[in-house]
C-alpha cells in the first residue's frame, strides 16, 4: 500500500503548525503537545527539517522553530525524498535519478515480467504529481485536483 511515512505526515504537521503562526517559534515539545505527537520523534524530525533548511532554529526562551521557506516553493516530493530517501514504488524500479541494477532487483519474473513497463509508468507518473504538489498545498490547503469539501475540510 502506497502511504507516506510517519516521519513525513509528522513533519507536515509540524510545518502547518508553523505556517498557521508566522512570525512566531514555536518549540517541538509544543507542537508534539498541540498534536498528541511522540515528543522525541518529533524533535528528530524538526532537526532533520532544520538541516533540510526548511525550518530555522532560535535558541533562547523565546526560541523554537520558524518556517526558513515559502512552502509554495518546495514540493511535496522533495520534502519526502530529504527526510526518507529516494520514492520508490516496487524493488524493480529504481528511483528516477538512478539506473536500474540488474543484480539489485530480487524479482525471478523481472526479465520477462508483464507489469513492469506499466508499473515504471505509474511509478513516473505519481512521482511527477508529487513534484507538483507545493508544501503550501498540503500546509495551506485550497486544492489538490479533489475539492477538499469532498474530503471533509470544506
Amino acid at each position: 500500500m502506497l502511504s507516506l511515512s510517519r516521519k513525513v505526515d509528522y513533519a507536515l504537521i509540524a510545518l502547518a503548525h508553523l505556517a498557521g503562526r508566522p512570525g512566531r517559534t514555536s518549540s517541538a515539545r509544543e507542537i508534539a503537545e498541540a498534536y498528541d505527537l511522540p515528543p522525541a520523534l518529533l524533535m528528530n524530525i524538526m532537526k532533520e527539517l532544520q538541516q533540510l533548511e526548511v525550518v530555522r532554529s532560535l535558541r533562547g526562551t523565546k526560541g523554537g522553530y520558524l518556517l526558513a521557506i515559502d512552502p509554495a516553493a518546495m514540493s511535496l516530493y522533495d520534502l519526502i525524498v530529504g527526510l526518507e530517501g529516494p520514492v520508490q514504488t516496487t524493488d524493480c524500479i529504481p528511483a528516477p535519478d538512478e539506473q536500474a541494477e540488474p543484480d539489485g532487483c530480487t524479482c525471478r519474473a523481472t526479465l520477462r515480467c508483464p507489469v513492469q513497463a506499466p508499473l515504471r509508468a505509474l511509478h513516473e507518473r505519481l512521482v511527477g504529481f508529487l513534484r507538483q504538489v507545493r508544501l503550501a498545498d498540503i500546509i495551506r490547503p485550497t486544492h489538490i485536483d479533489v475539492p477538499l469539501a469532498r474530503v471533509g475540510q470544506g
